[in-house]
C-alpha cells in the first residue's frame, strides 16, 4: 500500500509456510458446550480437501493442519497453562491462538474474568505464536493491540473485535478469515473452481472485508506491528474506500 511506510522484518512474507491453529474455549458455564469446536473440524476437513485439489487428489498430507488441538479453560491460569504447552511435530509451522470466550473493554471472560493486564502477562513471554484471534465482544481495540504487541516481542498480530457481536455472525467472519488464510481466496473461471493464494494475514482480513461486508460493522480487525508502530486493517480499509478513486489496495 502506497505510503504506509517500510516493513518490519516481523511481517515479511510467509509463502511456504503452513499453519497450525490452535483452539482455546473458554468455559461459557457449568454446562460447558463446544460451540466452536465443529465449524474448526469442519474448517479442517475442507482445507485439508482444497490441498488435495491442487495436488491431483493426491493422498499425501495436507499442506495445513486446521485444527491441532482444542482445549477449554476456565481461568487466567487455565489459559496460561494451554497456551505454554509445549507442541510435538511443529516443524517450521506458525502456530496461531484462536481464543474463544466473552469478551468486554479491557478484559475476556471465562468462568473468571482475566484481565488485559493479566493476559498481557501471559501472552509477554510466549515466542512460538505468530498471532492471536479473539473471537470475543468489543475486546480488541486499538489500546488492546498496543499493549500485547508492544509487550510481546515475538507477538506479530492480533485479531478481533471492537463491538459487540452476534455470535453467530461472528463466528462466520472468523472462519471465513482463516479459510482465506489456510487455503487462499475462492474464484471460479469459466470452468471448474480454484483458491488463489493468500500469503499473509492481513491480506487475508483485507479480503474479509471484501468477502464479508458486515466485518466492517463488527468492526472486525487485524493489528500488527509496523516499523511506524501498530496498524489496524480496518483502519487502513475505511481510509482507502474514502479515498479519491474508491479503490482499495491490499496492504
Amino acid at each position: 500500500m502506497a505510503g504506509s511506510g517500510v516493513r518490519g522484518t516481523a511481517m515479511r512474507s510467509r509463502a511456504g509456510y503452513r499453519y497450525i491453529i490452535k483452539v482455546f474455549e473458554a468455559q461459557w458455564d457449568q454446562l460447558h458446550e463446544e460451540t466452536v469446536k465443529p465449524f474448526f473440524e469442519q474448517l479442517k476437513r475442507d482445507t485439508e480437501d482444497t490441498y488435495a485439489r491442487r495436488n491431483g487428489y493426491k493422498r499425501t498430507r495436507p499442506g495445513h493442519d486446521a485444527l491441532f488441538s482444542y482445549v477449554v479453560f476456565q481461568n487466567s491460569e487455565g489459559l496460561k497453562d494451554a497456551l505454554a504447552r509445549p507442541d510435538q511435530g511443529v516443524d517450521n509451522r506458525a502456530k496461531i491462538a484462536y481464543i474463544a470466550c466473552h469478551g468486554e473493554r479491557g478484559k475476556i471472560s471465562a468462568v473468571r474474568d482475566i484481565s488485559r493486564t493479566k493476559l498481557k502477562n501471559i501472552i509477554a513471554p510466549l515466542s512460538s505464536y505468530d498471532g492471536i484471534f479473539f473471537g470475543a465482544c468489543d475486546f480488541v481495540t486499538r489500546r488492546t493491540a498496543e499493549v500485547l504487541l508492544e509487550n510481546s516481542p515475538h507477538l506479530k498480530w492480533v485479531a478481533g473485535y471492537g463491538h459487540w457481536i452476534p455470535w453467530l455472525e461472528g463466528m462466520i467472519c472468523d472462519l471465513i478469515f482463516f479459510r482465506m488464510l489456510l487455503s487462499g481466496r475462492f474464484v471460479r473461471p469459466k470452468t471448474n473452481a480454484r483458491w488463489d493464494p493468500i500469503g499473509r494475514p492481513e491480506d487475508a482480513a483485507f479480503r474479509v472485508y471484501e468477502e464479508y461486508p458486515l466485518a466492517q460493522d463488527l468492526r472486525f480487525s487485524l493489528f500488527c506491528r509496523y516499523r511506524d508502530g501498530v496498524v489496524s486493517t480496518l483502519e487502513r480499509y475505511e481510509r482507502q474506500s474514502s479515498g479519491p478513486t474508491g479503490q482499495v489496495a491490499v496492504l
